[in-house]
């Protein structure tokens, strides 16, 4: 199908990309099997969070590429949530790896946060996700992290940096029920505002896990996990909202090409 370029463009619309080779879950709207767009805008949101983390300090200029981009472990495989600019800009993202029912601990990306490698707070970590993945296939729940937040600088303060936060929990919503986990930073208030979305510290042997340094990212950090049943019932108009927008979003996706490479 060929992609719709004013449709990708309207200003600050949300576009995603789907995991490479990925099958979609249902009741998405206009789907566009475009390899191609997905590596542009693939390299675009990039490019942004590798520009915004620099910025931030949060990376050393040897974590980019040669074309500035930051590229996480988990990318190929995650999706992608993007604020677009009428001139086809990225100007916001987030990403959700959205996990198979038969993971293991080690293949989290939590399993290799600091909090996760602290003596006095790892093992314990450690037996808690074990606990929710055992309970998320029980019941047949998905398991996700979101994460990779980064906006553009002129719209930090705007509903635009609300927008990705509450954007990443609506798709949640979308799969018909999940548990998420993130580490959220608590520079620019981040998880102080996911916290009033719904999100709660993880438990870990009857306490809430501390906020922790994170040497890789050089701030100070928060692991929460979200009931996508059971967020804030103050934000359910802005959720129902984006669910209804997030339904009509073009969704790029590259499953030919990607059948191909494993094919070869």
């Amino acid at each position: 199908m060929t992609t719709n370029k004013d449709t990708l463009q309207s200003s600050r619309n949300f576009v995603l990309l789907a995991p490479l080779g990925s099958a979609l879950p249902g009741g998405f709207g206009t789907v566009h099997d475009d390899f191609d767009r997905h590596s542009a805008l693939m390299s675009r949101m990039q490019q942004l969070r590798g520009r915004i983390y620099l910025d931030d300090g949060a990376i050393a200029k040897s974590d980019l590429d040669s074309q500035g981009r930051h590229r996480m472990p988990g990318d190929e495989a995650s999706w992608h949530l993007l604020r677009m600019r009428a001139d086809a800009s990225v100007s916001g993202c987030a990403r959700i790896l959205a996990h198979p029912s038969d993971v293991s601990y080690s293949e989290l990306r939590l399993a290799s946060s600091a909090l996760a490698q602290c003596t006095t707070w790892g093992r314990g970590l450690r037996a808690t996700m074990e606990t929710e993945i055992a309970k998320a296939r029980e019941v047949g729940k998905a398991l996700i992290e979101p994460g990779g937040w980064a906006l553009a600088e002129d719209l930090r303060g705007s509903t635009e940096a609300l927008s990705i936060a509450i954007g990443a929990l609506a798709w949640a919503q979308l799969l018909g029920g999940c548990a998420a986990f993130m580490t959220a930073t608590v520079r620019h208030g981040s998880s102080s505002f996911l916290r009033r979305m719904g999100g709660v510290p993880v438990e870990v042997e009857g306490r809430p896990s501390p906020a922790y340094f994170d040497p890789d990212y050089g701030c100070e950090m928060e692991l929460l996990r979200f009931d996508s049943q059971a967020l804030n019932p103050r934000f359910n108009a802005v959720f129902d909202k984006t669910r209804r927008l997030l339904v009509g979003a073009p969704v790029i996706v590259a499953r030919a090409q990607a059948s191909n490479r494993k094919a070869a």
